[in-house]
């Protein structure tokens, strides 16, 4: 996304994350990545008087000049840009840190971007910050900033799944491929780094240095808890699985060292033998041998069933047949206004506690069509409720696959258009996934001015092949 923003003279853009996510890491990427056709300022330290910025400006762009007003500045500054420009050359000013910036220094920046030509961006601007960042350009006297910013991402800790294989990761790349954590010294790390990258470094060296001390070739759990406590590191409120993980991590040491964990292991044991009393008695239910003091027959009850949120899926796009049988159609609930029309599904959203299986009704293939406003990578409103369509689709049905393909005018050079509608079709692969539809259903492609659906040589038309086209199918 970094690089497009300045392939594309974009302008502005945002990239924020919390601390030790990764920021810093990600723009030093870049800026190894770039070639010689882009300029790039970085700025480390924002907190500076005006006149200190500019000069810093042009000492990174080797404007070989010492300023001492502002008027004096711009006039240098704007005919570099412009020079920049004519020789095909970017320029980027990189602000690291960005949420100490002070509102001065943040409306002195809005006007650089200013400075730009009738058809296309002479500088782009990328900042770099906390989530603070965020909450001042959200203040009121920052809205005229705020809406310069073409771009936006949000980068967020590891999800739990991804920290063995960032591990693994880190440990090829410094020559090994053993598995040298174990899975419980993986899970302690999870724990205490809650996925973040730095925290997660920090704690992995400390265990290495602690295995070597010990002459143990391999990090178990114990080691990873001695470095967090050295290293005074607490673990925050579990959230979701990480509970588990700590749970499970104690459970399987009551297992292996009992007299350690009394409590604990005195419930596991009983509870296994509680499961094979149960599961014995199930048995004998239903090989005939039920014990005399099982009742000869078992009451049927009716109850009524707990309200449910329904959600109704309107049929009019025929991406769902009718089901076959009559014991796969899905019962309407108690509330009249929750019953579907004809044709209609009808799908529940019960309380976390009760069990639902998706349906594996027929699935007619459908073929939908988000639009992309001119020079914008942003969804327009119709173009949100489509995917949400079929985000309701994916999560409600099983064995679908998602086949998602880019397309561009035919302005422009067309590898390039190659690589923007496959940008565009990643972007809506990217909002697939983070709501929920799983990544392995969705294949994406990028065919640039391919398989027009208007002519290219009015506007309209133009607005039209700039599309990306979602095939909603079960799976071959």
């Amino acid at each position: 996304m970094l690089k497009y923003g300045i392939h594309d003279n974009r302008g502005f853009l945002l990239l924020s994350g919390d601390i030790g996510t990764g920021k810093t890491t990600l723009i030093n990427g870049l800026l190894e990545s770039l070639d010689d056709q882009t300029l790039i300022a970085m700025v480390s330290d924002p907190d500076l008087e005006k006149l200190d910025f500019y000069n810093f400006l042009t000492h990174a762009f080797d404007i070989k000049k010492t300023f001492k007003t502002k008027g004096d500045f711009l006039v240098h500054f704007i005919h570099f840009l412009h020079k920049s420009n004519e020789e095909g050359k970017k320029v980027l000013i990189i602000i690291d840190e960005a949420q100490r910036l002070r509102y001065e220094m943040l409306e002195e920046i809005r006007q650089l971007s200013n400075i730009e030509k009738k058809d296309t961006k002479l500088l782009n601007i990328f900042l770099v910050g906390q989530h603070e960042l965020i909450d001042a350009l959200n203040e009121t006297r920052n809205r005229a900033l705020l809406q310069r910013i073409t771009m936006k991402y949000l980068i967020g800790p590891l999800k739990n799944e991804d920290v063995g294989e960032y591990i693994a990761f880190r440990l090829k790349i410094a020559g090994t491929e053993k598995k040298i954590f174990s899975s419980g010294a993986i899970r302690q790390v999870i724990s205490f780094s809650n996925g973040y990258p730095r925290l997660i470094n920090i704690i992995c060296d400390h265990a290495l240095l602690t295995a070597y001390v010990k002459g143990k070739k391999k990090v178990d759990g114990a080691m990873v808890k001695e470095c967090a406590k050295d290293l005074h590191i607490k673990v925050e409120i579990p959230k979701g699985s990480q509970a588990g993980i700590r749970f499970f991590d104690r459970l399987f040491d009551a297992i292996r060292h009992p007299l350690q964990y009394p409590l604990l292991g005195i419930l596991f044991y009983f509870g296994f033998l509680a499961l094979f009393v149960i599961s014995a008695v199930i048995i004998m239910f239903m090989s005939g041998l039920a014990p005399a003091w099982m009742p000869d027959k078992i009451e049927i009850r009716s109850f009524k069933l707990p309200a449910m949120v329904s959600k109704y899926v309107t049929p009019s796009e025929k991406s769902v047949s009718k089901p076959s049988a009559p014991a796969a159609t899905p019962k309407p609930a108690s509330n009249p206004s929750s019953v579907p029309a004809e044709g209609g599904v009808l799908t529940s959203s019960p309380s976390s506690s009760e069990a639902v299986s998706k349906p594996t009704l027929p699935f007619e293939e459908k073929m939908y069509i988000v639009q992309f406003p001119p020079d914008s990578n942003e969804f327009s409103t119709d173009g949100y409720v489509l995917l949400d369509r079929i985000i309701d689709i994916a999560l409600n049905y099983t064995g679908l696959e998602i086949h998602v393909t880019g397309y561009t005018d035919s302005s422009g050079d067309v590898s390039y258009n190659k690589q923007l509608s496959r940008f565009r079709a990643t972007v809506v692969k990217s909002y697939l996934v983070g709501n929920g539809v799983d990544t392995d259903k969705i294949a994406v492609s990028g065919m640039g001015p391919a398989n027009p659906i208007a002519a290219n040589d009015t506007p309209e038309g133009r607005q039209l092949n700039r599309r990306v086209e979602v095939l909603v199918r079960s799976k071959q």
